[in-house]
């Protein structure tokens, strides 16, 4: 074993795998094949598993963990060979050998994220078992380097997390926040959602203290210079900030007590800022992290409505970091301008930035992965996207392709086909009956194709929640359907697809104008039998849900309060009990509420901090709901992180 010879097949490895991210499929899968170096079972065994990540499937997932498990006993083996071999490398920061530590640590890694997403319970507990391990291996490998940093000139207790703050960039920081005036909150918002800017406050509380996350510090000031220390310090951030972050987002309570057993915390404090500081390297490790990063924020903290509004909020790594999301991206793109995973991501920040059409454009663009994973995510996407948009026909066509691709979730492919296609049969209905009657036969069959598909898939032992939803929101309608003696799509109520587009978050997505034709989709005058559906207590209160959050996200927020409190907070739970009832809109109502509380607390002539403790009291009661519902997980997902942003808003304004 030589060094030099190591570090080249490292390169080469390193190099094949940004040709994969480039979209080079056959130029990277060229380069893995020649040599059977440890890197290079480890490069064919990450290709195996982003294919595995991407699609969702779980063939992938097989294939991908086999893959591994080669890697895994080839990184063992070269990790003894390097502990004892001089000619093997020598860093001046780690132990010999710790290159395929992390190999082995990486290839346990990704192998153990395959068997807990495989569906079997048995192949989960495995997995949590090579988590554990990867687990202590990263660690060692952190304390390795920072008993280097402790020994090094000028070394600060900072260090140990990862970070060194200079005081002078902390007091220009500081005093930056302090000079910026609360109003530019709402300036940050786009113009065309604001309906009264004059009711925004000017002023706020000064915070007390804030909490700064520079990552400024150069690498290279530490000594981490060489190609192979570069990339096991990037590759265990990379890790070891996944793993915190997935530890904090696990909800299942057989894992939870796993991980809680075998001593496992999730920290996402500590793990986006180890993403962080993994991505400012030009290597496959920071590609990833890029990845990870961008998918975190704009995939499950765009779900969130409750997020930091302070002037230092782009310095959350918890909540939203959004200039700091966008110079990534905007890194990422000029390093790899030939990726699709950047370009999606692109996507996503426009919508983000409530500019759907720029995001449709870019998707549509985007669709000719050579990578069938990456066509498929991209299609996922457009479809929610197209959804938010209200383009009936291209959703449909979407989500068709995404059944055509991906095996992941028939279910809610057919179902949000079925909802475009009553869409337009909505709209065809009184004007052009002949041509409606097309539209309606297709959703009939969607629709009525949707719980059949059901069960394919399961996450963790567990059936999927848009399954379960989806199968009882089909079957209350056929059960309806026969009660009155017409077909099934005359007696759906409140517009499916602006139900869906408030159960994924569209509407902070949406302009102005497309939340406002989303309104007029729920009117009943759209529906066959307004005269029965405004009656239904369900019909009327996801109405009511749903017209809440518009109003919201277009600051009317006397009227959203008023929705909320007259027309679904009035109802007891147990009206909402039953085995075809849509048990998860009070717990979502009382989400609106907090959120509501949380948009109000800056308007002029309000109190701040009683609106802060109204959106916490809100929070909580849904929190203690002591009892599951439909959609709890992603709800659940949603508290945490409304929680961690109070407790952050409270800490530096001093509440």
């Amino acid at each position: 074993m030589h060094a030099e010879e190591e570090d080249a097949h490292l390169q080469a490895v390193e190099n094949a795998l940004i040709n994969l991210l480039n979209d080079d499929i056959e130029a990277a899968e060229a380069a893995l094949k020649k040599a059977d170096s440890s890197y290079h079972y480890l490069g064919r065994g990450i290709t195996g598993f982003i294919a595995a990540m991407l699609g969702a499937e779980k063939e992938l997932m097989v294939d991908a963990g086999a893959t591994l498990k080669l890697a895994e006993n080839k990184t063992w083996e070269d990790m003894k060979t390097a502990r004892k071999e001089p000619t093997a490398y020598q860093s001046t920061i780690y132990n010999p050998g710790t290159e395929y530590e992390l190999c082995y640590a990486i290839s346990q890694l990704t192998s153990a994220i395959t068997g807990v997403l495989s569906g079997s319970v048995f192949e989960a507990i495995k997995g949590f078992r090579k988590l554990r391990n990867a687990y202590l291996t990263l660690d060692g490998i952190l304390e390795v380097e920072k008993k280097y940093l402790r020994n090094r000139p000028g070394y600060t207790e900072s260090m140990d997390l990862g970070t060194i703050l200079k005081e002078n960039e902390k007091t220009t920081k500081e005093t930056r926040y302090e000079a910026i005036r609360p109003a530019s909150i709402a300036s940050s918002l786009p113009s065309a959602t604001i309906q009264d800017s004059s009711q925004e406050k000017t002023t706020l509380p000064t915070p007390k203290r804030m909490q700064s996350n520079l990552l400024e510090q150069d690498p290279a000031a530490l000594g981490i210079t060489t190609h192979t220390d570069i990339f096991i310090h990037s590759g265990t951030r990379l890790c070891y900030g996944i793993l915190l972050i997935v530890f904090s987002m696990i909800d299942n309570p057989i894992f939870s007590t796993i991980l809680h057993i075998v001593g496992f915390r999730g920290d996402r404090a500590r793990g986006t800022r180890y993403l962080w500081e993994a991505s400012r390297f030009n290597n496959f490790n920071s590609a990833i992290s890029g990845i990870a990063l961008l998918g975190y924020y704009n995939g499950l903290i765009g779900l969130c409505d409750i997020l930091p509004t302070d002037p230092g909020a782009n310095d959350d790594l918890e909540g939203y970091p959004k200039a700091r999301c966008e110079a990534l991206l905007a890194d990422m793109r000029k390093r790899y301008p030939d990726s699709k995973l950047w370009k999606l991501e692109e996507a996503r920040m426009h919508g983000y930035n409530r500019n759907l059409a720029a995001s449709v454009k870019v998707l549509v663009h985007n669709s000719d992965s050579h990578m069938k994973q990456i066509a498929v995510i991209n299609m996922f996407e457009q479809g929610l996207t197209t959804l938010c948009i209200l383009d009936f026909e291209l959703c449909a066509k979407s989500w068709i392709q995404c059944a055509e691709f991906s095996s992941w979730s028939p279910t809610l492919y057919a179902f949000m086909t079925g909802a475009a296609y009553l869409e337009l049969y909505r709209n065809l209905r009184e004007t052009k009956p002949e041509n409606a009657k097309i539209f309606k036969e297709k959703a009939t069959d969607f629709f009525s194709r949707a719980p059949t598909l059901a069960g394919k898939q399961k996450l963790m032992a567990k059936e999927l929640p848009f399954d379960i939803f989806i199968t009882r929101k089909v079957k209350k309608w056929q059960e309806r359907s026969k009660i009155w003696g017409v077909d099934l799509v005359d007696v759906v109520g409140v517009s499916p697809i602006a139900e869906q587009i408030y159960l994924w978050a569209g509407n902070k997505k949406q302009s102005v104008s497309e939340l406002n034709r989303t309104l007029e989709l729920i009117d009943w005058s759209r529906t066959s039998h307004p005269e029965k559906l405004k009656i239904d207590k369900e019909e009327l209160a996801i109405s009511a849900l749903v017209r809440a959050c518009i109003s919201r996200n277009l600051r009317q927020f006397d009227e959203s309060r008023q929705i909320l409190t007259s027309q679904v907070l009035k109802h007891e739970r147990h009206e909402f009990k039953g085995t075809l009832t849509d048990d998860w809109v009070l717990p979502n109502a009382h989400y609106e509420m907090s959120a509501l509380a949380w948009h109000e607390k800056d308007l002029d002539g309000v109190d701040h901090k009683t609106k802060v403790q109204e959106c916490e009291q809100w929070l909580e009661k849904v929190q203690k709901w002591g009892e599951a519902y439909t959609l709890d997980t992603r709800m659940s997902f949603k508290i945490t992180t409304s929680q961690l942003t109070l407790k952050r808003h409270k800490e530096i304004m001093g509440l």
